[in-house]
């Protein structure tokens, strides 16, 4: 499979997009006014994490942030997550690694920027393997498993990615953060009791990878 990625960055309506290329897509340049405001040796695109291409999972994530009177970037801080804690994380990172020009009237204003983060694939999307009806092993504890809802962990579910074997069994189970330890593991040992398969009827690219939230009783 030769998917291509594209994550997208744009700032106050004014910042350019830029193309990535992990599986390998050449960059576009920012737009002049980008160009004027940031040292570009400095502010490299973020890199896509390994973790997160293996699981071939996207989203959006939208940080905010400040500028020195130095041109560092001050109090990054996430505002609207893509749904994966390892998504967001490489954005603020790669953000951080900006260097603006010193002194401009955004920093001497305390101004707080947008910058919103699009991690997508610019490919069709491959089909996943599914749920097999009534394969998830009865419980007290949890609900259901919710095939591709993509909502952060928390006190009533656990979102988990992972790769499924040819025999339908999901394998390399990992846990988002946000739920208590304890209950994510519980929420692991449960989704491997569930079997996953992938709809005959349905043509094109598939992918081993599945996601979706375990909800609790």
């Amino acid at each position: 499979m030769n998917r291509k990625m594209l994550a997208v960055a744009g700032v106050a309506a004014v910042f350019g997009a830029i193309n990535f290329a992990s599986r390998a897509q050449s960059g576009q340049s920012p737009q002049p006014y980008y160009k004027s405001l940031v040292s570009s040796p400095t502010c490299m695109q973020p890199q896509w994490p390994r973790e997160a291409l293996r699981y071939e999972i996207d989203g959006t994530t939208i940080v905010r942030f400040e500028i020195g009177l130095d041109g560092k970037v001050i109090r990054p801080a996430v505002t609207q997550s893509s749904g994966w804690k390892i998504l967001d994380d490489a954005a603020v990172h790669g953000l951080s690694q900006c260097l603006f020009q010193a002194n401009l009237d955004e920093a001497k204003s305390s101004q707080q920027l947008p910058l919103k983060f699009v991690w997508s694939f610019s490919d069709a999307p491959a089909a996943r393997p599914l749920l097999v009806a009534d394969s998830c092993p009865p419980s007290t504890r949890f609900a259901r498993f919710s095939q591709s809802d993509r909502r952060t962990s928390g006190g009533d579910g656990v979102l988990l990615r992972f790769i499924v074997n040819a025999e339908g069994a999901p394998q390399r189970i990992v846990a988002e953060p946000g739920a208590q330890q304890e209950v994510a593991d519980a929420a692991v040992e449960y989704l491997q009791g569930c079997r996953f398969a992938h709809d005959a009827g349905v043509t094109g690219p598939r992918t081993d990878t599945a996601y979706g939230r375990v909800q609790l009783q």
